[in-house]
């Protein structure tokens, strides 16, 4: 049984701003800020993360039209490359894209919901873990009983994330002390200097804020009219997004001194600008406003992951069952239930392990989606008579950007974070061996 085309160009805009707006945002400017000792080198290296995203939604547009399926890069690769380097893109955003993000959103609400009550609410070693948990668990549920449903509640919490999001950027714009606009150049000192190198890993810890900016891809097999509404819904999607993120690091950047920012605000520095702009009695409810943010992260993590394991089933690449499609409601639920439970284990093993897990990883998430580029500019040379509803325009200048920058980020990733990168590697390593064993299995 296939799935079917039900997602508007709404709902798929809608994904990819629940995809991308999450824990990276709130996390990422002070750990830039530490790596870089730079407040301008933020605002920069964020507008080149939507440089990237910009530049990769237009050639991930172009393949998403050739091949409207559900599976992203999963797809792209599979038919440039064939199935060893898509198998391998499947196993990484199975085991860390979209579930450790899942873990990291859920976790993070949790933590905030805590902060709204003096000693918090939700205590103890094992309570906030089973109330996360409990948050993937019913993300879940919600997506299993049906895509209507689940896009229906997913476009809610989006529409009330972007309030939240536009709310806090005006507000923090108007409250802000314009008198110490300094604060936006301003240099500190921080530990081993700064360097070129620490500018491109910075690069690749904003590339997990932006990550997402391609997920509507992932689910273009349930796209109405995909030859029009997938475009523009990955271009106007990556656009809003980066106008956002550069609105709210001048407001974070605005709101506290590099200080506060590198130590209070590094892994809260919406809390911090909250408390800082608005006072201790509006601040609250930014936080809660930030919990609904994280849930739309969850909801949407959980309805688009599951998507890659159905096409990686339906390949016989993994467990043949997870191809399966509920005959009441339309979706992949096993695949579905597969994703929610490996975020449920990433959950237990904490919040510590989870982030070590996400630094180390970021170089893995980003080889697949320059191999899928790379891919794209070799079809338009090697193959110049497919059918491309969409082709990137400028071409090859648009490719050549996102091209050269990514691996700008890779090269100098592995240079500074050498033992991080060695293991993203062995972990990429260790997809090739199931692959190879999956394989002789199949054939025995």
């Amino acid at each position: 049984m296939e799935l079917k085309r039900n997602i508007g160009l709404v709902t798929a805009m809608m994904i990819i701003i629940a995809d991308v707006i999450g824990t990276g945002i709130f996390m990422t400017t002070g750990e830039v800020l530490a790596m870089t000792g730079s407040a301008l080198s933020v605002l920069v290296l964020f507008g080149l993360g939507g440089l990237i995203a910009l530049t990769g939604s237009l050639c991930y547009a172009e393949m998403a039209t050739m091949w409207p399926e559900d599976g992203g890069e999963y797809v792209y690769l599979k038919k440039i490359y064939g199935q060893l380097p898509s198998f391998l893109s499947g196993w990484i955003s199975l085991i860390i894209g979209f579930s450790l993000a899942a873990a990291m959103s859920s976790i993070t609400a949790v933590n905030y919901i805590n902060k709204l009550f003096p000693g918090g609410v939700i205590t103890g070693d094992f309570m906030p873990k089973i109330t996360a948990a409990g948050i993937i668990i019913l993300f879940s549920i919600m997506h299993i009983i049906g895509v209507q449903r689940g896009s229906a509640v997913q476009n809610i919490l989006t529409i009330l994330k972007l309030l939240v999001v536009f709310m806090f950027i005006v507000m923090g714009f108007y409250f802000a002390d314009w008198a110490l606009s300094s604060r936006m150049t301003a240099t500190y000192t921080v530990e081993d200097g700064s360097s070129v190198f620490k500018w491109g890993s910075a690069l690749i810890i904003i590339m997990y804020a932006y990550s997402g900016w391609n997920g509507t891809t992932y689910i273009a097999g349930e796209i109405r009219k995909p030859e029009t509404n997938l475009p523009r819904a990955l271009f106007f999607g990556a656009l809003l997004i980066t106008i956002i993120y550069m609105a709210m690091n001048i407001v974070y950047l605005m709101s506290s001194t590099g200080q506060e920012i590198m130590a209070e605000g590094k892994y809260t520095i919406g809390a911090l600008a909250a408390k800082n702009l608005f006072g201790p009695s509006i601040g609250p409810v930014f936080d809660i406003c930030i919990v609904i943010i994280l849930l739309s992260s969850v909801s949407v993590q959980m309805m688009i992951g599951p998507r890659v394991t159905y096409a990686m089933a339906k390949d016989r690449t993994i467990f043949r069952a997870l191809d399966r499609v509920s005959p009441r409601f339309q979706t992949p639920d096993l695949a579905i239930i597969v994703q929610m439970a490996i975020a449920v284990f990433y959950v237990f093993i904490g919040f510590g392990a989870i982030l070590k897990m996400l630094i180390y990883m970021g170089f893995a998430l980003s080889i697949f989606p320059l191999m899928t580029v790379i891919g794209m500019v070799y079809l338009r040379i090697k193959e110049p008579g497919l059918v491309r509803p969409f082709k990137v325009p400028l071409f090859p200048i648009i490719p050549a950007i996102y091209i050269l920058l990514m691996m700008g980020v890779i090269i100098t990733t592995l240079i500074e974070k050498t033992v991080p990168s060695l293991f993203a590697i062995g972990v990429v390593a260790a997809g090739i061996v199931i692959y190879i064993i999956r394989v002789k299995t199949m054939n025995t």
